[in-house]
């Protein structure tokens, strides 16, 4: 197979994948790049409408990545979006002014495929049998319950860290009012899927940025971690609990010195904690155990597929 080019345009970054088969079913990785575009940084209006600004932004950063694909002679080049345009009321004149100057199309995804896709992509790089899956987007969060490697129920939530931060004004130091209502919040949300409770006691495999810099906040504070990447890494419900605590009794200018916070995500990395640690607590769930591949490579593994 020749190389391909995956863009995803997510809601808290823009990133391309080059990659190519290398044996059996394994992706060689060519090329990697993060544009960090907070596209809901652009809307307008309660609509929302994503501005003419955020538009020609989107288009620069498709156009770079089309350029580094052409470098690479890709086969094709796949462009998939999720929740920012999928809420977006001017998605379609987004679509076509992307397809005008870049000629190319965008696939926006619903929140089954998202969720199917991110299933693709750790059934094919990790070995667990039963597991819940957590992707946790800048906007919306994907949860699906995997059992004997089968995806059996999933759920997509507009519960990603950026509109729980907005909406709980969690940027800055949180009170304990505060967490009882976001804690509230979110279980009521949670007591929608009654499918949730036959994954009690099931590991999370988590997907996702802010869920990697939680584990790197861990790593950074409390041991010595020498493998270069995350994946597959684990942290215990404790551990996730601790880190939680810690930065959500700061406020942000505290926060940002904390050693392993990104910068990029100090203003929204509480509601991403507070989410995983009672998603842990509402699933008996012990553990959480790191995915480094997402989406990008799920739609890698589907075209093996075809």
């Amino acid at each position: 197979m020749k190389s391909i080019g995956i863009i995803d345009l997510g809601s808290n970054s823009l990133k391309l994948l080059i990659a190519e088969q290398k044996h059996s079913n394994k992706i060689n990785v060519l090329f990697e790049k993060k544009h960090q575009i907070r596209l809901s940084d652009y809307y307008i209006d309660d609509i929302p409408n994503l501005s003419a600004i955020g538009i020609y932004k989107l288009i620069l950063s498709i156009q770079s990545f089309k350029e580094k694909c052409k470098l690479f002679n890709c086969e094709k080049i796949i462009v998939v979006a999720t929740e920012t345009l999928r809420k977006c009321a001017n998605k379609d004149i987004v679509l076509n002014e992307i397809k005008k100057e870049t000629n190319l199309e965008v696939k926006i995804l619903s929140g089954y495929e998202e969720s199917y896709l991110g299933y693709i992509s750790t059934v094919n790089t990790l070995n667990y049998n039963n597991y819940f899956l957590v992707d946790m987007g800048g906007a919306s969060v994907e949860i699906a319950l995997i059992k004997n490697k089968k995806f059996k129920n999933y759920a997509s939530l507009p519960l990603g860290p950026i509109p729980l931060s907005s909406r709980f004004n969690l940027f800055n130091r949180i009170s304990p009012f505060t967490k009882n209502e976001f804690k509230n919040y979110i279980y009521n949300e949670f007591s929608k899927y009654p499918w949730l409770k036959q994954g009690r006691n099931l590991p999370i495999v988590t997907i996702g940025g802010s869920i990697k810099n939680i584990a790197q906040i861990h790593i950074c504070n409390t041991e010595t971690y020498l493998e270069s990447s995350l994946h597959n890494f684990k942290m215990s419900y404790s551990e996730l609990s601790y880190i939680n605590n810690k930065i959500c009794n700061l406020d942000y200018n505290e926060r940002i010195n904390i050693k392993g916070v990104s910068k990029k995500r100090a203003d929204v990395i509480c509601a991403s904690s507070n989410f995983m640690k009672y998603f842990m607590l509402y699933t008996h769930s012990k553990k959480i155990i790191i995915n480094n591949y997402g989406i990008r490579e799920g739609i890698f593994y589907s075209c093996l597929e075809e």
